[in-house]
């Protein structure tokens, strides 16, 4: 087919086939023939370049059709019309122009960037499990983006990109391009509750830690008191790094630091400090961590933490490439 010159009759034949339309319907609506309803659907699959389409399927020039060709048809009744009202440039090329999706907007490039680093990011080890910011203060934003936060007593988990304002229509775009995008909201849902998992574990494990050592929980050491600082944390990367390992317990060391503090470290990290306070503190603190990190190390918990991990990580692979092709 040579290139035609009554464009909008070409879209009208393209739209109307996308909302559902028989090449037989097409034919007596347009009063063409039905072999010209093929091979405009081929040649714009096939023959037109890929600037060409993009250009032919903007949205005004679609409503612009339309308005033009279909509106005041006799044929096209008003349930149809809604149909083809519907039909979008995404929807188009998702039929037509498969492997080749729309341009993403210049605007959106970073939205897409910082999901895709939001998605790439998502751990057990996020450090956004460790507390929940009150409803006063703006709740800090982790790697991976994440913010949690109390609302009304119940925790919410949600992708700091998903307050920018452009998000939804950026979203509601890859939906409607991108089928693997069709369980993105399954996939949110299951981050949620995986995260509150974590948190759960984490809280439990800290509250154990305070018990049991009979130390405060503190990030900023006070004079001559003794303080937890980072045992809960390791204890939990602890058990996550070694789950299920036959009499796994790590190995720590108590440093001086002067005459009256002593520090609690693992042997291999002498400046990463669990806690700090007296010796006789940091030999108890040293043994509640040693047993805290053998108990969880064997809790069902962190097997399931381990197993939903790697399965959010597999459903987000889907995402993660449709992104690369958007931002490419």
């Amino acid at each position: 087919m040579e290139a035609p010159t009554e464009i909008d009759r070409c879209l009208a034949i393209l739209v109307l086939r996308r909302a559902g339309c028989s090449q037989d319907a097409v034919t007596s609506i347009m009063h063409c023939a039905k072999s010209t309803v093929g091979e405009v659907e081929n040649w714009f699959s096939k023959r037109l370049s890929y600037a060409e389409a993009v250009e032919l399927c903007r949205k005004t020039a679609i409503n612009q059709m339309i308005n033009f060709e279909l509106a005041n048809n006799e044929e096209v009744g008003k349930k149809l019309l809604q149909k083809v009202m519907g039909i979008t440039p995404d929807i188009i090329f998702r039929q037509y122009r498969q492997g080749q999706p729309l341009p993403v907007k210049r605007q959106e490039t970073d939205v897409a960037v910082h999901l895709r680093n939001s998605i790439a990011n998502v751990s057990a080890k996020d450090w956004s499990i460790w507390g929940f910011p009150d409803m006063g203060k703006p709740p800090m934003t982790s790697e991976a983006g994440l913010k949690i936060w109390m609302d009304r007593g119940k925790p919410v988990v949600e992708l700091a990109i998903e307050q920018d304002k452009r998000f939804p229509l950026f979203m509601a775009r890859l939906k409607s391009t991108f089928p693997e995008f069709s369980s993105y909201d399954a996939w949110r849902k299951a981050l949620a509750g995986f995260i509150l998992l974590c948190r759960t574990v984490a809280q439990e494990i800290c509250s154990r830690a305070v018990s049991e050592t009979g130390l405060m929980l503190i990030s900023v050491p006070v004079m001559g008191q003794g303080h937890l600082l980072n045992v809960p944390q390791f204890v939990y990367e602890f058990a996550l790094d070694n789950h299920a390992a036959a009499a796994m317990q790590p190995n720590l060391q108590i440093i001086q630091i002067d005459p009256y503090r002593y520090k609690l470290v693992p042997d291999n990290l002498p400046d990463y400090i669990l806690a700090i306070g007296s010796k006789d503190e940091m030999e108890r603190c040293q043994k509640v961590t040693i047993s805290l990190a053998q108990h969880y190390t064997r809790d069902d918990r962190i097997a399931k933490i381990i197993s939903e991990a790697k399965r959010i990580k597999e459903q987000s692979a889907p995402f993660l490439l449709v992104l690369a092709t958007v931002i490419a």
